[in-house]
């Protein structure tokens, strides 16, 4: 076997296949990113109190506890450790949003990201194929297309809601869309490409922390913290 058959070989058994625990995979992935919908149906203080802080908290602590106690289900042929991908996860959207309790939408854009964003390369990789990374044969262009095409309006309208459909916030001035897009994209942005770098680092520790670094110098820069 050449040199060549044998790497493309390599890269083809390290690229996941879709199948019923690679749905399920998505899923667990994707499902956690509808939190921040959720609250649009409940007023709430801005900066969010300490009760809802500690909510949140329990929630996000809950949803990684069972996927950390029911990895299996979702584990990859070789998965070994999980604690890294289930940390990343939830400590980066915990860490925003204790460290910004007056702006919960970082926090959640930061959700956004991860659930939809990231959420989506796997899934859009996965079905469509096709043309491989130049800097990065195990990712492939649709991946890094659906991460930009899904997680960006994502990322943008949870960050937009927050703000307006918050009566409190909204009270306060709300966000124009415009600076919600800019936010959101930039995140999204930074997330798509720390998600394509061929390091050994976790996908979910990389993504979020590009998220959140990106959408707190785009809030900066946009909106500030008047």
């Amino acid at each position: 076997m050449s040199t060549n058959t044998a790497v493309d070989a390599s890269r083809k058994r390290q690229r996941p296949e879709w199948n019923a625990t690679e749905f399920r995979r998505r899923l667990w992935h994707m499902l956690p990113g509808l939190l921040p919908f959720l609250l649009w149906a409940f007023p709430h203080r801005d900066p969010i109190s300490p009760t809802l802080r500690w909510i949140l908290v329990g929630v996000v602590v809950a949803l990684a506890l069972h996927v950390w106690l029911r990895y299996r289900l979702i584990a990859r042929p070789g998965d070994r450790e999980q604690s890294g991908a289930v940390l990343g996860y939830a400590g980066s959207v915990l860490v925003m949003l204790l460290a910004f309790p007056a702006h919960a939408e970082l926090g959640l854009t930061v959700l956004a990201v991860l659930a939809f964003g990231d959420g989506s390369a796997t899934l859009g990789g996965l079905l469509c194929g096709g043309a491989r990374l130049p800097w990065n044969p195990r990712k492939s262009w649709a991946g890094l297309v659906s991460f930009l095409a899904v997680g960006m309006p994502a990322a943008s309208v949870i960050y937009w809601g927050e703000t307006y459909f918050n009566p409190e916030a909204l009270a306060a001035g709300g966000v124009p869309f415009w600076a919600a897009l800019i936010c959101g994209g930039s995140a999204t942005l930074a997330g798509a490409i720390a998600e394509t770098l061929p390091v050994r680092l976790n996908d979910n520790v990389r993504v979020g922390a590009a998220a959140a670094l990106a959408v707190v110098a785009a809030h900066s820069l946009t909106v500030g913290w008047n």
